[in-house]
Protein backbone atom coordinates (compact mmCIF):
# COMPACT_ATOMS: atom_id res chain seq x y z
CA UNK A 1 0.00 0.00 0.00
CA UNK A 2 0.81 3.79 -0.72
CA UNK A 3 2.79 5.14 2.24
CA UNK A 4 0.67 8.52 3.35
CA UNK A 5 0.71 11.04 6.05
CA UNK A 6 0.15 10.63 9.29
CA UNK A 7 -2.36 13.40 9.56
CA UNK A 8 -4.08 15.27 6.48
CA UNK A 9 -2.79 18.16 5.35
CA UNK A 10 -5.99 20.14 3.61
CA UNK A 11 -4.34 23.06 2.18
CA UNK A 12 -2.46 20.28 0.19
CA UNK A 13 -5.62 18.24 -0.95
CA UNK A 14 -7.69 21.20 -1.69
CA UNK A 15 -4.35 22.72 -3.86
CA UNK A 16 -4.38 19.19 -5.99
CA UNK A 17 -8.45 19.10 -6.26
CA UNK A 18 -8.38 22.98 -7.19
CA UNK A 19 -5.83 21.75 -10.45
CA UNK A 20 -8.66 18.92 -11.46
CA UNK A 21 -10.96 21.64 -10.85
CA UNK A 22 -9.58 23.98 -12.97
CA UNK A 23 -8.65 21.83 -15.65
CA UNK A 24 -12.47 20.57 -15.63
CA UNK A 25 -12.96 24.57 -16.52
CA UNK A 26 -11.79 23.43 -20.26
CA UNK A 27 -13.91 20.86 -20.58
CA UNK A 28 -17.34 22.87 -19.44
CA UNK A 29 -16.21 26.14 -21.72
CA UNK A 30 -17.00 24.40 -24.68
CA UNK A 31 -20.50 23.04 -25.05
CA UNK A 32 -22.05 26.01 -23.99
CA UNK A 33 -19.94 28.27 -26.89
CA UNK A 34 -20.58 25.17 -29.92
CA UNK A 35 -23.28 27.01 -31.29
CA UNK A 36 -20.92 30.40 -31.53
CA UNK A 37 -18.29 28.29 -32.76
CA UNK A 38 -19.98 26.60 -35.94
CA UNK A 39 -21.31 30.28 -36.67
CA UNK A 40 -17.35 31.47 -36.54
CA UNK A 41 -16.23 28.78 -38.17
CA UNK A 42 -18.87 26.82 -40.15
CA UNK A 43 -18.56 23.28 -38.03
CA UNK A 44 -21.07 20.56 -38.86
CA UNK A 45 -23.16 18.76 -36.15
CA UNK A 46 -20.32 15.93 -36.26
CA UNK A 47 -17.36 18.44 -36.66
CA UNK A 48 -18.58 20.05 -33.53
CA UNK A 49 -18.28 16.90 -31.83
CA UNK A 50 -15.10 16.34 -32.55
CA UNK A 51 -13.88 19.54 -31.60
CA UNK A 52 -14.77 18.60 -28.20
CA UNK A 53 -13.92 15.03 -28.18
CA UNK A 54 -10.23 16.11 -29.77
CA UNK A 55 -9.74 17.17 -26.37
CA UNK A 56 -10.02 13.97 -25.13
CA UNK A 57 -7.29 12.20 -28.00
CA UNK A 58 -4.16 12.13 -26.30
CA UNK A 59 -5.95 10.45 -22.97
CA UNK A 60 -7.25 7.68 -25.08
CA UNK A 61 -4.07 6.71 -26.30
CA UNK A 62 -1.26 7.66 -24.17
CA UNK A 63 -3.02 8.40 -20.99
CA UNK A 64 -0.68 4.71 -19.38
CA UNK A 65 2.24 6.70 -20.64
CA UNK A 66 1.46 9.69 -18.91
CA UNK A 67 1.14 7.87 -15.64
CA UNK A 68 3.83 6.35 -16.20
CA UNK A 69 5.86 9.48 -16.69
CA UNK A 70 4.40 10.97 -13.34
CA UNK A 71 5.66 7.99 -11.83
CA UNK A 72 9.48 8.62 -13.03
CA UNK A 73 9.39 12.73 -12.79
CA UNK A 74 7.25 13.12 -9.81
CA UNK A 75 3.85 13.64 -9.46
CA UNK A 76 4.38 17.40 -8.35
CA UNK A 77 6.12 18.01 -11.57
CA UNK A 78 3.59 16.05 -13.73
CA UNK A 79 0.82 18.12 -12.35
CA UNK A 80 2.45 21.50 -12.80
CA UNK A 81 3.19 20.71 -16.44
CA UNK A 82 -0.16 20.36 -16.69
CA UNK A 83 -1.09 23.28 -15.97
CA UNK A 84 1.32 24.65 -18.04
CA UNK A 85 -0.38 22.89 -20.69
CA UNK A 86 -3.31 23.89 -20.17
CA UNK A 87 -2.55 27.40 -20.20
CA UNK A 88 -0.69 26.76 -23.84
CA UNK A 89 -3.10 25.29 -25.17
CA UNK A 90 -6.15 27.80 -24.08
CA UNK A 91 -3.45 30.76 -25.60
CA UNK A 92 -4.10 28.87 -28.62
CA UNK A 93 -7.16 28.93 -28.61
CA UNK A 94 -7.87 31.89 -28.10
CA UNK A 95 -5.67 33.30 -30.91
CA UNK A 96 -7.42 30.62 -33.25
CA UNK A 97 -7.91 31.76 -36.76
CA UNK A 98 -9.69 28.73 -38.26
CA UNK A 99 -10.81 25.20 -37.08
CA UNK A 100 -6.86 23.55 -37.38
CA UNK A 101 -5.60 25.78 -34.85
CA UNK A 102 -9.09 25.28 -32.64
CA UNK A 103 -8.42 21.53 -32.81
CA UNK A 104 -4.51 22.04 -32.08
CA UNK A 105 -5.48 24.11 -29.08
CA UNK A 106 -7.87 21.34 -27.77
CA UNK A 107 -5.12 18.64 -28.22
CA UNK A 108 -2.62 20.83 -26.11
CA UNK A 109 -5.55 20.83 -22.95
CA UNK A 110 -5.97 17.89 -23.18
CA UNK A 111 -2.45 16.86 -23.02
CA UNK A 112 -2.66 18.98 -19.36
CA UNK A 113 -5.64 16.96 -18.28
CA UNK A 114 -4.28 14.01 -18.45
CA UNK A 115 -0.96 15.11 -17.05
CA UNK A 116 -3.23 16.43 -13.80
CA UNK A 117 -5.68 13.49 -13.80
CA UNK A 118 -2.93 10.62 -13.56
CA UNK A 119 -0.49 12.45 -10.72
CA UNK A 120 -3.55 14.95 -8.51
CA UNK A 121 -4.50 11.63 -7.32
CA UNK A 122 -1.02 10.53 -6.27
CA UNK A 123 -0.68 14.03 -4.17
CA UNK A 124 -3.57 13.60 -2.36
CA UNK A 125 -2.66 10.37 -1.63
CA UNK A 126 0.62 11.12 0.34
CA UNK A 127 -1.60 14.25 1.69
CA UNK A 128 -3.92 12.25 3.24
CA UNK A 129 -4.13 10.29 6.31
CA UNK A 130 -4.83 6.52 5.27
CA UNK A 131 -8.03 6.69 7.58
CA UNK A 132 -9.74 9.73 5.21
CA UNK A 133 -8.15 7.99 1.70
CA UNK A 134 -11.60 7.57 0.77
CA UNK A 135 -12.94 10.43 1.72
CA UNK A 136 -10.06 12.69 0.21
CA UNK A 137 -10.15 10.60 -3.34
CA UNK A 138 -14.33 10.78 -3.32
CA UNK A 139 -13.85 14.86 -3.46
CA UNK A 140 -11.06 14.40 -6.12
CA UNK A 141 -13.88 12.59 -8.27
CA UNK A 142 -15.43 16.71 -7.57
CA UNK A 143 -13.41 18.08 -9.95
CA UNK A 144 -15.08 17.18 -13.16
CA UNK A 145 -18.60 18.41 -12.57
CA UNK A 146 -17.73 20.86 -10.26
CA UNK A 147 -15.36 22.70 -12.87
CA UNK A 148 -17.13 21.96 -15.78
CA UNK A 149 -20.34 23.55 -13.99
CA UNK A 150 -18.63 26.92 -12.83
CA UNK A 151 -17.30 27.14 -16.22
CA UNK A 152 -21.00 27.00 -17.86
CA UNK A 153 -22.39 29.12 -14.72
CA UNK A 154 -19.86 31.87 -16.05
CA UNK A 155 -20.31 31.12 -20.10
CA UNK A 156 -23.31 33.36 -19.90
CA UNK A 157 -21.54 36.74 -18.64
CA UNK A 158 -18.68 36.22 -20.03
CA UNK A 159 -19.80 34.97 -23.69
CA UNK A 160 -22.00 37.91 -23.95
CA UNK A 161 -19.52 40.95 -22.60
CA UNK A 162 -16.10 39.14 -23.23
CA UNK A 163 -16.84 36.82 -26.44
CA UNK A 164 -15.53 33.19 -26.55
CA UNK A 165 -12.01 34.39 -27.33
CA UNK A 166 -11.98 36.47 -23.50
CA UNK A 167 -13.86 33.36 -22.29
CA UNK A 168 -10.81 31.45 -22.68
CA UNK A 169 -8.59 34.19 -21.61
CA UNK A 170 -9.95 34.61 -18.14
CA UNK A 171 -9.87 30.75 -17.31
CA UNK A 172 -5.95 30.63 -18.64
CA UNK A 173 -5.47 33.53 -16.04
CA UNK A 174 -7.40 31.44 -13.18
CA UNK A 175 -5.40 28.42 -14.41
CA UNK A 176 -2.02 30.45 -13.69
CA UNK A 177 -3.48 31.20 -9.70
CA UNK A 178 -3.91 27.70 -9.37
CA UNK A 179 -0.55 27.35 -10.13
CA UNK A 180 1.31 29.50 -7.77
CA UNK A 181 -0.71 27.92 -5.15
CA UNK A 182 0.26 24.62 -6.12
CA UNK A 183 3.73 25.78 -5.92
CA UNK A 184 2.80 27.05 -2.40
CA UNK A 185 2.53 24.18 -0.47
CA UNK A 186 4.54 21.79 -2.87
CA UNK A 187 6.47 20.72 1.00
CA UNK A 188 3.10 18.20 1.50
CA UNK A 189 4.32 16.40 -1.78
CA UNK A 190 7.85 15.70 -0.50
CA UNK A 191 7.42 11.58 -0.89
CA UNK A 192 6.25 11.66 -4.42
CA UNK A 193 8.66 14.18 -5.99
CA UNK A 194 11.28 11.80 -6.32
CA UNK A 195 11.99 9.89 -9.43
CA UNK A 196 10.50 6.06 -8.99
CA UNK A 197 12.35 3.71 -10.08
CA UNK A 198 11.58 0.57 -12.00
CA UNK A 199 8.71 2.55 -13.15
CA UNK A 200 8.20 0.15 -16.41
CA UNK A 201 7.95 -2.96 -13.86
CA UNK A 202 5.72 -1.08 -12.12
CA UNK A 203 3.44 -0.46 -15.24
CA UNK A 204 3.61 -3.70 -16.62
CA UNK A 205 2.25 -5.22 -12.68
CA UNK A 206 -0.80 -2.51 -13.43
CA UNK A 207 -1.45 -3.66 -16.60
CA UNK A 208 -1.88 -7.55 -14.99
CA UNK A 209 -3.92 -6.84 -12.68
CA UNK A 210 -7.63 -7.38 -14.04
CA UNK A 211 -9.40 -4.85 -11.45
CA UNK A 212 -7.78 -1.47 -12.64
CA UNK A 213 -9.14 -2.65 -16.22
CA UNK A 214 -12.67 -2.90 -15.02
CA UNK A 215 -12.68 0.22 -13.28
CA UNK A 216 -11.85 2.12 -15.82
CA UNK A 217 -14.32 0.11 -18.42
CA UNK A 218 -17.02 0.84 -16.01
CA UNK A 219 -15.53 4.88 -15.84
CA UNK A 220 -15.82 4.80 -19.74
CA UNK A 221 -19.12 3.68 -20.13
CA UNK A 222 -20.23 6.20 -17.30
CA UNK A 223 -18.23 8.70 -18.97
CA UNK A 224 -19.99 8.41 -22.25
CA UNK A 225 -23.22 8.70 -20.67
CA UNK A 226 -21.91 11.87 -18.70
CA UNK A 227 -20.92 13.50 -21.52
CA UNK A 228 -23.85 12.96 -23.98
CA UNK A 229 -26.02 15.18 -21.52
CA UNK A 230 -23.23 17.76 -20.45
CA UNK A 231 -22.00 18.53 -24.78
CA UNK A 232 -25.40 18.26 -26.34
CA UNK A 233 -27.65 19.49 -24.18
CA UNK A 234 -26.94 23.28 -25.11
CA UNK A 235 -27.27 22.26 -28.66
CA UNK A 236 -30.41 20.19 -28.08
CA UNK A 237 -32.20 23.10 -26.56
CA UNK A 238 -30.91 25.58 -28.71
CA UNK A 239 -31.52 24.06 -32.30
CA UNK A 240 -34.59 21.87 -30.91
CA UNK A 241 -36.78 23.64 -28.05
CA UNK A 242 -35.73 27.09 -29.25
CA UNK A 243 -33.97 28.32 -26.11
CA UNK A 244 -31.67 30.94 -25.86
CA UNK A 245 -28.20 30.40 -25.67
CA UNK A 246 -27.92 31.95 -22.09
CA UNK A 247 -30.92 29.57 -20.81
CA UNK A 248 -29.46 26.52 -22.67
CA UNK A 249 -26.35 26.84 -20.74
CA UNK A 250 -27.54 27.64 -17.20
CA UNK A 251 -29.65 25.09 -17.75
CA UNK A 252 -26.59 22.53 -18.42
CA UNK A 253 -24.74 23.99 -16.06
CA UNK A 254 -27.85 23.26 -13.39
CA UNK A 255 -27.56 19.49 -14.44
CA UNK A 256 -23.64 18.69 -13.93
CA UNK A 257 -23.28 20.62 -10.66
CA UNK A 258 -26.35 18.05 -9.44
CA UNK A 259 -23.60 15.55 -10.69
CA UNK A 260 -20.78 16.83 -8.03
CA UNK A 261 -23.65 16.74 -5.82
CA UNK A 262 -23.94 13.05 -6.48
CA UNK A 263 -19.85 13.00 -6.46
CA UNK A 264 -20.52 13.71 -2.11
CA UNK A 265 -22.28 11.42 -1.92
CA UNK A 266 -20.50 8.55 -3.24
CA UNK A 267 -17.82 9.84 -1.51
CA UNK A 268 -19.64 9.87 1.85
CA UNK A 269 -20.74 6.27 0.60
CA UNK A 270 -16.99 5.04 0.21
CA UNK A 271 -16.25 6.22 3.38
CA UNK A 272 -19.00 4.58 5.24
CA UNK A 273 -17.57 1.76 3.20
CA UNK A 274 -20.57 0.60 1.07
CA UNK A 275 -20.37 -2.09 -1.39
CA UNK A 276 -18.37 -0.14 -4.10
CA UNK A 277 -19.79 -2.96 -7.36
CA UNK A 278 -23.26 -2.35 -5.57
CA UNK A 279 -23.33 1.18 -5.87
CA UNK A 280 -21.86 1.39 -9.61
CA UNK A 281 -24.46 -1.00 -10.74
CA UNK A 282 -27.12 0.57 -8.50
CA UNK A 283 -26.29 3.97 -10.17
CA UNK A 284 -26.27 2.84 -13.89
CA UNK A 285 -29.60 1.02 -13.58
CA UNK A 286 -31.39 4.46 -12.28
CA UNK A 287 -29.54 6.32 -14.94
CA UNK A 288 -30.84 4.16 -17.46
CA UNK A 289 -34.65 4.34 -16.64
CA UNK A 290 -33.73 8.03 -16.65
CA UNK A 291 -32.62 8.38 -20.31
CA UNK A 292 -36.12 6.82 -21.25
CA UNK A 293 -37.78 9.27 -19.85
CA UNK A 294 -35.69 11.68 -21.73
CA UNK A 295 -35.95 10.69 -24.66
CA UNK A 296 -39.60 10.08 -24.41
CA UNK A 297 -40.91 12.24 -26.68
CA UNK A 298 -44.61 12.39 -24.50
CA UNK A 299 -43.10 13.96 -21.98
CA UNK A 300 -42.87 17.60 -21.22
CA UNK A 301 -39.88 19.53 -20.85
CA UNK A 302 -39.79 20.08 -17.48
CA UNK A 303 -40.43 16.72 -16.53
CA UNK A 304 -37.25 15.77 -18.60
CA UNK A 305 -35.17 18.73 -17.15
CA UNK A 306 -36.19 16.66 -13.89
CA UNK A 307 -34.99 13.23 -15.21
CA UNK A 308 -31.31 14.77 -16.26
CA UNK A 309 -31.06 15.78 -13.10
CA UNK A 310 -31.35 12.60 -11.02
CA UNK A 311 -29.99 11.27 -13.96
CA UNK A 312 -26.70 13.47 -13.33
CA UNK A 313 -27.25 13.00 -9.73
CA UNK A 314 -27.34 8.94 -9.57
CA UNK A 315 -24.30 8.83 -12.04
CA UNK A 316 -21.98 11.11 -9.89
CA UNK A 317 -21.65 7.99 -7.00
CA UNK A 318 -19.71 6.04 -9.57
CA UNK A 319 -16.42 8.21 -10.20
CA UNK A 320 -15.97 8.46 -6.14
CA UNK A 321 -16.33 5.02 -6.23
CA UNK A 322 -14.32 4.15 -9.04
CA UNK A 323 -11.56 6.62 -7.79
CA UNK A 324 -11.60 6.11 -4.15
CA UNK A 325 -11.53 2.21 -5.56
CA UNK A 326 -7.72 2.41 -7.22
CA UNK A 327 -5.48 2.56 -4.15
CA UNK A 328 -6.44 -0.60 -3.46
CA UNK A 329 -4.43 -1.94 -6.32
CA UNK A 330 -1.26 -0.13 -5.35
CA UNK A 331 1.13 -1.89 -3.97
CA UNK A 332 3.28 0.50 -3.26
CA UNK A 333 3.04 4.48 -4.28
CA UNK A 334 4.87 4.35 -7.60
CA UNK A 335 1.96 2.32 -8.75
CA UNK A 336 -0.38 5.07 -7.57
CA UNK A 337 0.26 7.21 -10.93
CA UNK A 338 0.05 4.09 -13.06
CA UNK A 339 -2.79 2.52 -11.87
CA UNK A 340 -4.76 6.20 -12.29
CA UNK A 341 -3.00 6.29 -16.14
CA UNK A 342 -4.88 3.34 -16.87
CA UNK A 343 -8.46 4.02 -15.65
CA UNK A 344 -8.06 7.43 -17.07
CA UNK A 345 -7.19 6.20 -20.49
CA UNK A 346 -10.10 3.55 -20.12
CA UNK A 347 -12.09 6.27 -19.24
CA UNK A 348 -11.63 9.02 -22.04
CA UNK A 349 -12.73 6.55 -24.53
CA UNK A 350 -16.64 7.52 -23.53
CA UNK A 351 -15.82 11.29 -23.81
CA UNK A 352 -13.72 10.55 -26.93
CA UNK A 353 -16.13 8.32 -29.05
CA UNK A 354 -19.39 8.90 -27.34
CA UNK A 355 -20.61 13.09 -28.86
CA UNK A 356 -19.53 12.27 -32.05
CA UNK A 357 -21.03 8.65 -32.06
CA UNK A 358 -24.55 10.42 -30.99
CA UNK A 359 -23.51 13.46 -33.42
CA UNK A 360 -24.12 10.61 -36.02
CA UNK A 361 -26.81 8.79 -34.93
CA UNK A 362 -29.08 11.64 -34.42
CA UNK A 363 -28.11 13.05 -37.77
CA UNK A 364 -28.18 9.46 -39.40
CA UNK A 365 -31.96 9.06 -37.88
CA UNK A 366 -32.98 12.83 -37.74
CA UNK A 367 -34.16 12.90 -34.15
CA UNK A 368 -32.81 13.01 -30.65
CA UNK A 369 -34.58 9.86 -30.00
CA UNK A 370 -31.95 7.72 -31.61
CA UNK A 371 -29.29 8.68 -29.06
CA UNK A 372 -31.12 6.62 -26.28
CA UNK A 373 -29.96 3.36 -27.60
CA UNK A 374 -26.42 4.78 -27.34
CA UNK A 375 -27.23 5.63 -23.58
CA UNK A 376 -28.44 2.25 -22.60
CA UNK A 377 -25.96 0.02 -24.13
CA UNK A 378 -23.20 2.40 -22.30
CA UNK A 379 -25.23 1.65 -18.89
CA UNK A 380 -25.74 -2.30 -19.68
CA UNK A 381 -22.17 -2.66 -20.23
CA UNK A 382 -21.13 -0.60 -16.95
CA UNK A 383 -23.11 -2.22 -15.01
CA UNK A 384 -21.46 -5.47 -16.29
CA UNK A 385 -17.65 -4.04 -15.56
CA UNK A 386 -18.66 -2.77 -12.20
CA UNK A 387 -19.71 -6.54 -10.78
CA UNK A 388 -16.57 -7.77 -12.70
CA UNK A 389 -14.51 -4.84 -10.68
CA UNK A 390 -16.72 -5.63 -7.41
CA UNK A 391 -14.80 -9.67 -8.12
CA UNK A 392 -11.70 -8.56 -8.40
CA UNK A 393 -11.86 -6.28 -4.81
CA UNK A 394 -13.16 -9.19 -3.16
CA UNK A 395 -10.22 -11.37 -4.67
CA UNK A 396 -7.57 -9.11 -3.78
CA UNK A 397 -9.39 -9.05 -0.18
CA UNK A 398 -9.37 -12.97 0.72
CA UNK A 399 -5.17 -12.79 0.83
CA UNK A 400 -5.17 -9.97 3.10
CA UNK A 401 -7.72 -11.26 5.33
CA UNK A 402 -5.62 -15.10 5.57
CA UNK A 403 -2.73 -13.55 6.31
CA UNK A 404 -4.32 -11.23 9.15
CA UNK A 405 -5.87 -14.43 10.48
CA UNK A 406 -2.64 -16.35 10.76
CA UNK A 407 -1.17 -13.30 12.30
CA UNK A 408 -4.19 -13.80 14.75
Amino acid sequence: MPTTSATTNWPAVLAAIAAGIVAAAYVGKLPPAIPLLRAEFGLSLIAAGWVNSTFNTLAVTTAVFFGALASRIGALRCCAAGLVALMLGGLLGAAATGAPMLFASRIVEGAGLIAIAVSAPALITVATAPRERNLTLGLWSTYLPFGASLAMLASPLLLGSLGWRGFWLVIVLLTGACLATLMRVRGAYGPVQKSATRTLAATRQTLRQPGPWWLGLSFGCYSLMFYAVMVWLPTFLVQERGASVTAAALLTALVVAVNACGNLLGSWLMHRTAPRGQVMVFAFVLMAACACGIFSSGLTDALRALLCVVYMFCGGTIPAAVLSGSHLHARDASQISSIQGLIVQLAQLGPFFGPPLIAAVVSAQGNWEAALWVLLTAAALGSLFGRLAARAEHALARPALASALKKN
